[in-house]
């Protein structure tokens, strides 16, 4: 009786849904702009959902490059794994522990740890991401300012 009472809940119970859901509200058109030293420019960006909602994709522009990102949700580890591929060809993966969808804290795992990568929803049309990469011996940090743009513009 008790198994049967166990199997009737694991069925009715809901499923809890992905913490990938929490990121709805970027689903849309983005303007940004990235700070690092005397470096500013501005880019845009765009969100849509794949694969029946189990990869956020991220694709963005700025004069003379872009890049796409996707963006998954390991429920089994508890991990959020976030893949870049560049305009030059390049790859990153990304982690971050957690669950959090207003603050993930990324380290890339490949193809070395040289970056971290923190994004932070400020308001339901605002973001942030704070980064630190190293290279060549030095260390470059920068800040994306992201704005949601309305239809149209």
């Amino acid at each position: 009786m008790l198994m049967l009472a166990s199997l009737l809940l694991a069925v009715v119970a809901p499923v809890p849904s992905s913490p990938l859901a929490g990121l709805h509200g970027l689903v849309g058109s983005w303007s940004c702009t990235y700070h690092a030293g005397a470096t500013d420019f501005a880019y845009r960006t765009t969100y849509t959902y794949d694969r029946d909602g189990h990869i956020l994709r991220q694709t963005a522009s700025w004069t003379g490059g872009g890049d796409e990102e996707y963006v998954a949700y390991d429920a089994l580890h508890r991990r959020w794994t976030a893949t870049v591929l560049d305009d030059g060809g390049n790859a990153t993966v990304m982690r971050a522990p957690g669950s959090d969808p207003n603050h993930i804290a990324y380290h890339s795992v490949y193809p070395d740890a040289s970056m971290a990568v923190t994004f932070d929803r400020l308001s339901a049309t605002q973001y942030a991401l704070h980064a630190t990469v190293r290279s060549g011996g030095k260390t470059i940090t920068s800040v994306d300012t992201c704005k949601k743009t309305t239809a149209g513009m």
